[in-house]
């Protein structure tokens, strides 16, 4: 009894089990729905703005500081006293060019000046005597050629008296004798000529020697009063009042303010930019080393308000790139810096220059350069933000999207350049500047009216 329980205990519920699914299947299932097929739209609406040629240059814009143009130490090039210093002459002012900053006690100089000027005169006057000495010789040397000549013709004349015996043998050597005699004080006469020739050489020689030792001594004279020898600024005063300085001795610094560089530094595509508008510039190619001569602008910000400088890159500074940021060092040369323009936002040039405005380029400034390339190249423009994140450009041709990957040459004032040819953007296009759902290649597009 209780093993046929059990039995039935494992086979009655997998029965009910399966009587149940076959109920539940019996019975069938509703119909789906019909399904709704949306309709597919013809177009899809978007807006776009045309694709706009631009002239032939781009404007490269980095960072830059404004650094002197040069920098110089003047030393004392005599010892003495420093008698006196200028005023002028302290760290933060500003001297003009041919300003005394120093004099050293100048009198030891004087005193040899003086000395020299007199050797120079006794120079001047020895050689003007052995000069009078010169003419007389040579008038006595006239003289005793004409003694000569006389004794030559009484000698002669006696010899042939002698033959026919109207004059004695006396008489005929006596003449010989006057004729010796004027030969030897002629002879004489030329040996001191040469003597005196020599002679003068000898003070010409010491003429010019003393003239370049009176030359030196005015020189030294004048170095006692140390000129400024251009406008600048004085960066570091180093000597007072009344020290004394031995030759070489470093009196003041001064940084030159007749022009001024800025230093910047340019990726090597900008670099290509700038080599590639050398054929539209001055044609020149240049050494290996050089940069094209290339307008630029340096614009600093103070405040609310910028101010611009001209100026003109100019060179590289070193011979390659920067090891750690890759990027090629190079100068803007700015041969004007108190030629300052107020500029607005827009870029035009304020008519007044505001009270507040830099009334020249300071060293250390930091500054923004925008240089100015002229390009052959045909170039084109669109909005920035209508180049999408992944770099592409959505252009509707003929009411069908077309998607484009260029390469941009430059992003400056809220527009993105490209070169025409390279990028595939014409100037009849109109690119698509809103959000499009999956955009794919060839959909149909058409214009927002509103």
């Amino acid at each position: 009894m209780s093993v046929g329980r059990s039995i039935l205990g494992w086979v009655i519920p997998p029965a009910i089990a399966a009587l149940a699914i076959g109920l539940f299947m019996s019975m069938g299932s509703p119909p789906p729905p019909d399904r709704r097929v949306a309709a597919v739209a013809a177009s899809v609406s978007v807006r776009s703005v045309a694709v706009e040629k631009v002239g032939g240059r781009i404007e490269i814009d980095s960072d830059g500081v404004v650094v002197p143009i040069r920098e110089f130490t003047l030393a004392a090039e005599v010892p003495g006293r420093v008698l006196r210093r200028s005023d002028a002459c302290q760290a933060g002012k500003f001297v003009k060019a041919g300003t005394v900053l120093f004099e050293i006690d100048p009198r030891d100089y004087e005193l040899d000046v003086a000395r020299l000027k007199g050797e120079f005169n006794q120079a001047v006057l020895n050689i003007e005597e052995i000069d009078e000495e010169l003419a007389q010789n040579l008038e006595s040397t006239g003289f005793s050629e004409r003694q000569v000549e006389l004794a030559r013709r009484d000698v002669k004349r006696l010899e042939g008296l002698k033959n026919d015996r109207f004059v004695t043998e006396s008489e005929h050597d006596r003449s010989l004798r006057d004729e010796l005699t004027a030969n030897n004080a002629m002879t004489t006469l030329q040996g001191q000529r040469r003597v005196f020739i020599k002679r003068r050489s000898r003070l010409v020689e010491s003429q010019g020697l003393a003239a370049t030792m009176l030359e030196r001594a005015e020189l030294d004279l004048s170095r006692t009063r140390v000129i400024a020898p251009a406008d600048g600024v004085v960066v570091d005063d180093k000597v007072e009042q009344d020290s004394f300085v031995t030759k070489g001795t470093p009196l003041v610094t001064l940084e030159d303010t007749s022009a001024a560089e800025v230093k910047m530094s340019l990726r090597m595509d900008e670099v290509a930019s700038i080599w590639g508008g050398r054929a539209v510039g001055s044609g020149t190619p240049g050494g290996a080393y050089d940069i094209p001569s290339t307008s630029a602008s340096v614009v600093y910000t103070l405040g609310s308000r910028s101010y611009r400088w001209e100026g003109l890159l100019s060179r590289q500074e070193g011979r390659g790139l920067d090891e750690k940021t890759r990027t090629l060092p190079c100068r803007v040369l700015v041969s004007d810096p108190m030629a300052v323009q107020a500029i607005d936002r827009y870029g035009d040039v304020l008519a007044n220059l505001p009270p507040e405005a830099p009334r020249s380029l300071l060293r250390g400034m930091f500054v923004k350069v925008r240089v100015h390339v002229d390009t052959p190249m045909d170039l084109v423009s669109i909005p920035e933000d209508a180049q999408r994140p992944s770099g592409e450009v959505w252009v509707m041709r003929k009411g069908t999207l077309v998607i484009l990957r260029p390469h941009a040459r430059q992003v400056s004032g809220g527009r993105t350049l490209f070169e025409s040819a390279e990028s595939g953007l014409l100037p009849d296009d109109r690119v698509v500047t809103s959000q499009i759902s999956n955009p794919r290649e060839g959909m149909a597009l058409a214009e927002d009216s509103r």
